[in-house]
């Protein structure tokens, strides 16, 4: 099997071609490898090569099997394989070997997934591009002098360079919708609690990440939601459970759709020509699809609340991260472990009260029920992915002398107390978040929520915003392959 013709199947494909013994899945799988070898040169998507395992594979006697057979990435943060490692993008891991399968691997195993690498990210997924000191930087297929995006930067540049036709992703700001919007890929996020983590740990970032794929068709989306689904039980919250398979939503029409649209960001800030271009495109092909529109927005908190509740957050994980790493090991974390911004985000957490730790969980589940009362009015939420065109490498991280600077102060000087209420640091903070303005409140307020590529701008591809009531991932899965029988993308390439 060449790769023109490995390139045409998705995942349900070839899966069908190895059941029907018209190609074998050693076949299928050194295409794959074949093509890693070809692109992983000039992208730097992959953190683990795990071939030889993969090698070992065989295939299951489970003839019900979904995905039989079918090449398949994890990517390297949360999703432990047992015996391989998971490095999360952080030095502070590099010792870390997974004596038990993950649920959501479980569940990828057991549908016959032949997993051959783990995928690259940035520190802990904590950033919007894929750039780590620990891998180095990942390229976007389509011009490799911009980033894939982040948190499943790697993922996302795999899927797109034609290496597996799905990849595992996780989302807890955009890290799922991001990449695709960057690479011209389906993504979607799905509900809070659709999926369960564990066993090691119940939640991931207090609720806000949710773990699923990044495909080139929306029924690969839908086949691995049911699969990634049969974990559900184990969640720590309470989802809608589906009342017939994912997978059969994307063969049933939508019907005409209220669908409300918006496009400014929920965390300040405007919009670049790229994007409203795009906007306009997919608002004119939802009119020609005959679904009602009409301009609204969800009653989420104010610009400045929201920024400052996100950030609690994650700073807040980010310095449980050190406090787990210095009890189970019985040693004090050096800040060479972690990349500068990262300590950084540390040292700040290590300064959040427990009282405001609880407001910001408070703001984030005030979320939850502003989203609820607007999906009771309407279907769909239609806005941009993000506010800007893909950025290029290097342009969403501080320079190199602001990092050293960074490490110098916080972590060789130990004045942390510079990072307390300050006006300056507080200022660029909500500048970054602006980034993620789109996408981060629904992982604030748990909706399930997709990027379709809909538009290419400057030979880049740009991704639409939908996003619908809990446990309706049914709905946006309808309307994706709806939109993608309009105006296919699967077959766009990126000229790597």
């Amino acid at each position: 099997m060449n790769f023109s013709e490995y390139r045409r199947y998705d995942a349900v494909a070839l899966a069908d071609l190895i059941r029907r013994k018209e190609v074998s899945a050693d076949e299928v799988l050194q295409a794959a490898l074949a093509r890693l070898d070809e692109v992983n040169p000039k992208l730097n998507l992959l953190a683990h090569d795990l071939r030889e395992r993969a090698l070992r594979w065989q295939m299951p006697a489970n003839n019900q099997a979904p995905l039989a057979g079918v090449p398949f990435l994890l990517k390297d943060l949360l999703a432990d394989w047992a015996g391989t490692p998971t490095w999360s993008g952080s030095r502070m891991m590099q010792d870390y070997i997974a004596r038990q399968n993950s649920y959501l691997t479980q569940a990828y195993l057991d549908a016959g997934l032949r997993v051959f690498g783990k995928t690259t990210t940035p520190e802990w997924g904590a950033y919007p591009i894929t750039e780590s000191e620990i891998y180095g930087i990942t390229r976007n297929p389509w011009n490799p002098a911009y980033t894939p995006g982040g948190s499943s930067g790697g993922s996302a540049a795999a899927v797109a360079a034609g290496v597996v036709p799905a990849a595992h992703g996780g989302d807890g700001g955009g890290s799922i919708r991001l990449p695709a919007h960057n690479c011209g890929l389906f993504g979607l996020k799905p509900t809070r609690g659709r999926m369960a983590y564990g066993p090691l740990i119940s939640e991931a970032w207090q609720g806000l990440v949710c773990d699923h794929v990044l495909t080139r068709s929306v029924r690969d989306s839908a086949v691995l939601l049911d699969i990634a689904a049969q974990t559900q039980p184990r969640s720590l919250y309470a989802c809608l459970k589906n009342e017939q398979p994912f997978a059969a939503s994307t063969g049933q029409p939508p019907g005409r759709l209220k669908i409300a649209f918006w496009k400014t960001t929920w965390f300040g800030g405007g919009n670049d020509a790229g994007t409203e271009a795009a906007f306009a495109h997919s608002l004119k092909l939802l009119a020609s699809a005959g679904h009602d529109l009409e301009e609204a927005s969800p009653e989420f908190t104010a610009p400045e609340l929201l920024n400052r509740a996100a950030r609690i957050l994650v700073m807040g994980e980010t310095a449980r991260l050190v406090y787990q790493y210095e009890r189970e090991t019985g040693q004090k974390l050096h800040h060479s472990r972690l990349e500068p911004t990262t300590w950084a985000m540390m040292v700040q957490g290590r300064q959040i009260s427990a009282g405001e730790m609880s407001w910001a969980r408070d703001v984030m589940l005030a979320q939850e029920r502003a989203a609820r009362a607007f999906f009771q009015r309407y279907d769909v939420l239609m806005s941009p992915v993000c506010p800007r065109t893909t950025p290029k490498i290097g342009e969403m991280l501080p320079p190199p002398v602001a990092q050293k600077a960074i490490r110098w102060l916080f972590g060789t000087l130990k004045l942390g107390f510079l990072l307390k209420h300050n006006p300056l640091l507080e200022k660029e903070a909500a500048a970054t978040l602006q980034y993620v303005g789109y996408t981060s409140p629904f992982n604030l307020s748990g909706n399930p929520a997709m990027s379709v590529p809909l538009y290419w701008h400057e030979n880049m591809p740009v991704g639409t915003q939908f996003a619908a009531a809990h446990g309706r991932e049914d709905l946006l899965l309808q309307l994706a392959a709806q939109l993608e029988e309009i105006q296919p993308w699967a077959d766009r390439m990126p000229p790597i």
